[in-house]
């Protein structure tokens, strides 16, 4: 499904004041869905966590009064990669000659930095094209993506959609958000990527 810049930024900000959980690898998932996020039952899924992702999610999780040792406990769950896979209306998780593919930030960076086959990289920000880091090599716990909506004089993002863990800490507690691109201008790794998908 091949969109304009105008249909994915509408798509995107539409996800947005839903109350999104940000968990690592949800969402995305189909990108005919209305939502890019997916039921998570995360009271369930909680016992079995490791314990250093255990760590890094009950903050966010008592930040939004969620009980976590509710068993019932299910909540729309997303992170930044299925976020962006699905306002550009692709799956996050395909089949491929060479097997299973997952786009995450890694992927989408190598990519736009290499052989462009999905994305390719851009000298300045563009609405409507992607700010990405790689987890490796940026000295984060993880890499992060996000949806160019602002551009300043200077060429650079000024503000961005993404879903990140950040945002949920903050109240009105949702993943998803728009803001200063800050966490992107700090980190040295990051680039601008245009889906070649999408036309100009």
């Amino acid at each position: 499904m091949v969109m304009t810049v105008k249909q994915v930024l509408a798509r995107a900000l539409s996800a947005t004041g839903q109350g999104t959980v940000y968990w690592a690898g949800a969402g995305g998932q189909d990108p005919r869905a209305a939502s890019p996020t997916q039921a998570l039952a995360i009271g369930r899924e909680w016992p079995g966590l490791p314990a250093a992702q255990q760590a890094a999610l009950k903050p966010l999780a008592e930040a939004a009064g969620l009980d976590l040792k509710d068993p019932n406990l299910v909540a729309p769950a997303c992170d930044c990669s299925g976020y962006v896979c699905w306002a550009l209306g692709i799956a996050r998780h395909f089949s491929s000659p060479a097997g299973d593919v997952w786009l995450n930030t890694d992927n989408i960076w190598q990519d736009a930095c290499g052989p462009a086959r999905q994305f390719r990289k851009t000298a300045l920000a563009e609405v409507g094209g992607l700010v990405v880091y790689p987890k490796q090599g940026s000295g984060e716990t993880y890499g992060h993506v996000g949806l160019v909506t602002e551009v300043g004089a200077d060429g650079h993002a000024t503000r961005i959609a993404h879903c990140s863990a950040s945002n949920f800490m903050e109240a009105p507690h949702d993943a998803i958000k728009v803001n200063a691109a800050e966490a992107f201008q700090r980190q040295p790794k990051s680039i601008y990527a245009w889906f070649l998908a999408m036309p100009r």
